[in-house]
C-alpha cells in the first residue's frame, strides 16, 4: 500500500513518519501499535508507519484500511497541533499523539473523499485539517475535531475555492441532476447553500 501514500506536511511537525513496506521487525524497544486497537475481521489490511517523536523510543503503527479505491484518500498528513499526526488509510483517518500513541482517534467521517489544509485565519489561527466525506465536511484544529457541518448534498461532495475564511464548494442534487454550490464558514462550520434531503425541493438556498 506505500506506493499510493502521499503525504501533505504543509503544518509544522515535531517528529518524523515514515511509511514502511510491510510489517517493521519485532525490536526490544519500538513498540507496534494498532488502530483501532481492536482489529475486526475485515481490519486485516492496512499500512504500517514508523513514527520518531522528539522525545522518546520510535514506534511503528499498523493503520486498519477502508477501502481499496482511487475514490478515497490515502495520506499522511501533519496536524493543526505539530505534536499529532494524521495517516488516512484507504479513507479511514487516524489522529494520532506522535510522543504517546495511546492517545488517539479515529475520524467519524468515513470514507475521507478528500483531505484539505487550510493555514492562517482567525479564530483558528494554527489553521485546520479537513476532512470532506461524500455529504458533509469535518474541520481538525489544534485542540481537536472544531466543527462538523450538516449534509451538504445527498450524495457528493466537490470542494472548490478556499477565500476569505470561506469553503466553497457543490453538492449533488439527483432531483435537478445537477451540482449546487454551497458556502461554509471556516470559523464556525455553518453554511448556506447546498442540496439535501429535508428540503421541499432538496435544494438548500444561498
Amino acid at each position: 500500500m506505500k506506493s499510493h501514500f502521499r503525504f501533505e506536511f504543509a503544518f509544522p511537525r515535531n517528529y518524523e513518519a515514515k511509511v514502511l513496506e510491510s510489517a517493521p521487525l519485532p525490536h526490544p524497544l519500538e513498540k507496534l501499535y494498532h488502530f483501532p486497537v481492536e482489529l475486526e475481521e475485515g481490519d486485516r489490511s492496512g499500512a504500517y508507519v514508523r513514527v520518531v517523536p522528539p522525545k522518546g523510543p520510535a514506534w511503528s503503527g499498523f493503520f486498519a484500511q477502508g477501502f481499496d479505491s482511487d475514490q478515497v484518500v490515502t495520506c499522511v498528513a501533519s496536524c493543526p497541533d505539530p505534536d499529532s499526526l494524521c495517516v488516512v488509510a484507504g479513507g479511514y483517518g487516524y489522529v494520532v499523539n506522535a510522543g504517546d500513541p495511546k492517545q488517539w482517534q479515529q475520524i467519524e467521517q468515513r470514507p475521507v473523499a478528500d483531505l484539505r489544509t487550510v493555514t492562517g485565519f482567525s479564530p483558528h489561527e494554527s489553521g485546520l485539517l479537513l476532512f470532506t466525506g461524500f455529504t458533509s465536511v469535518v474541520a481538525l484544529g489544534r485542540d481537536g475535531i472544531a466543527w462538523t457541518t450538516e449534509r451538504l448534498s445527498w450524495e457528493g461532495v466537490r470542494l472548490g475555492k478556499i477565500t476569505g475564511g470561506e469553503l466553497h464548494g457543490f453538492g449533488w442534487d439527483p432531483a435537478s441532476d445537477k451540482e449546487v454550490a454551497f458556502v461554509v464558514d471556516l470559523a464556525t462550520g455553518k453554511h448556506t447553500g447546498g442540496a439535501r434531503p429535508g428540503h421541499p425541493d432538496g435544494v438548500a438556498r444561498i
